[in-house]
């Protein structure tokens, strides 16, 4: 089984990120006590449930312990985005992405558990699809229609590589522009004859494709490409199939 997601709250960003991420996977869990919004988004989800995010008995019974990806939009409402982010660090989320208003609301919820914050934005769940549909980007920035900025982790069929000997520029189409270690944020110029390391990340420059191809991105549960996946966060959502009904969680 791949990666499992749980979508708390479905408000305008939690939506887009499940329309996009349900083009790459169907291990997707959505949670929202408003009924119809449920029954609307139901069937881009494995599971969906009506429940009240502050039910913290609720939220433990519907996600599994350890989840993945928690990705937490309860609207601008600070004190339940706290209640829920701390919720989902004690059931052991993996990583857990919350939307905030303001910057000194997300250095609250970064207290409180939050492993990455995303402020409100047209393009905020194109950026962070890719990165969590791949375990070895950790950040992705379109600079241009025709270019992309990521943090990519050295691919293990390249450790004890040099850069020379990998030749990501030919063979790949992505460009090194410096190296940091995974658990380090100073990034540093490096030789040619620097042989790659487990813990190496590698800031590339590449286009859209190149850099998705190259960390693994792609789509496994729908029949759709790589470049549709990532282009926009307005289109028209697809049927996925047969689904659990929503169930209500008092």
């Amino acid at each position: 089984m791949g990666r499992q997601y749980v979508i708390v709250g479905l408000g305008s960003f939690g939506v887009r990120v499940l329309e996009k991420l349900s083009e790459a996977t169907d291990q997707i869990i959505i949670i929202d006590k408003d009924k119809a919004i449920i029954e609307k988004y139901k069937d881009l989800a494995s599971k969906s449930f009506i429940a009240d995010a502050l039910n913290k008995q609720a939220l433990s019974r519907i996600i599994p312990e350890a989840i993945d990806v928690a990705i937490v939009d309860v609207g601008d409402n600070i004190e339940v985005a706290v209640i829920v982010t701390n919720a989902l660090k004690k059931i052991g989320a993996g990583k857990i992405i919350v939307r905030a208003e303001t910057e000194e609301r997300g250095e609250i919820l970064e207290i409180v558990g939050a492993t990455m914050i995303v402020y409100p934005a047209k393009e905020a769940a194109t950026k962070i699809v890719p990165m969590l549909v791949s375990s070895s980007l950790f950040s992705f920035m379109a600079i241009s229609p025709s270019l992309v900025l990521a943090e990519i982790r050295a691919p293990e069929r390249y450790v004890g590589s040099t850069l020379v000997e990998a030749n990501f520029r030919q063979s790949k189409g992505i460009n090194v522009v410096a190296i940091r270690k995974e658990e380090g944020d100073e990034y540093e110029y490096f030789d040619p004859r620097y042989r790659l390391l487990a813990d190496d990340v590698m800031l590339c420059a590449g286009s859209e494709k190149d850099v998705t191809a190259f960390t693994g991105v792609r789509i496994t549960a729908r029949k759709n490409v790589i470049g549709e996946m990532l282009r926009g966060i307005f289109g028209k959502p697809r049927p996925i199939g047969d689904k659990v009904e929503p169930v209500k969680i008092e």
